[in-house]
């Protein structure tokens, strides 16, 4: 069947686990709705938590401005609308952390090009960026594993029955093995006995 474009809001998407994906087809690559929606909301996570980690820098203004441009854009292209609301979220979080950094930064002695330290505007009840990145990789975890698909009880039966079967499977093969080779050393014990026989005729 024909493929789904990327501009349409209907349908149901059953959901793209992109991080579990090692190579996507190299024909129709991001033409279906799953594709899209995988890689958008894995584009969104890594966005908000990069524009997280350098919230507290005297030069966030400047490193946000080219994604609040680039995502005002993609609005006005875009009529999907969970992709819009990702994208919305992302810019209110640039204008929010921008705002801040812009008042923080004007009491500053140095200018912000001068400026060596990266987490020159953090308050000093606030995490480093590094507990910072751990958290929200953490909650992104918690959240990831929340939003995964529940699997029936019959179904885990299922693969529990496929496993024991292959186990058996595999337990009889060895079995059969080793009955064969039994066999065959009883026949190489006979040979030898039948050897012993001839020798003393």
């Amino acid at each position: 069947g024909k493929s789904k474009k990327g501009g349409g809001g209907g349908g149901t998407i059953r959901g793209l686990r992109l991080p579990l994906i090692l190579k996507l087809p190299k024909e129709g690559t991001l033409r279906t709705m799953e594709q899209l929606d995988g890689v958008l909301k894995e584009v969104f996570v890594l966005l908000n938590r990069e524009v997280d980690l350098y919230r507290y820098s005297p030069g966030f203004p400047e490193f946000s401005f080219q994604i609040v441009q680039r995502l005002r854009k993609f609005n006005k292209e875009i009529s999907n609308g969970r992709w819009r609301a990702y994208s919305k979220g992302t810019i209110d979080l640039c204008e929010k952390h921008s705002t801040f950094a812009t008042q923080a930064r004007s009491t500053l002695v140095d200018a912000p090009k001068d400026v060596r330290r990266l987490e020159a505007l953090k308050p000093s009840n606030m995490p480093s960026m590094r507990d910072r990145y751990d958290a929200t990789v953490a909650k992104e975890k918690r959240l990831e594993a929340v939003t995964q698909p529940v699997v029936s009880s019959s179904a885990k039966n299922k693969g529990k029955d496929g496993k024991n079967e292959a186990k058996k499977k595999n337990e009889t093969t060895k079995k059969r093995k080793t009955e064969s080779d039994d066999e065959e050393d009883d026949i190489s014990l006979d040979s030898d006995e039948d050897d012993k026989v001839f020798e003393e005729d």
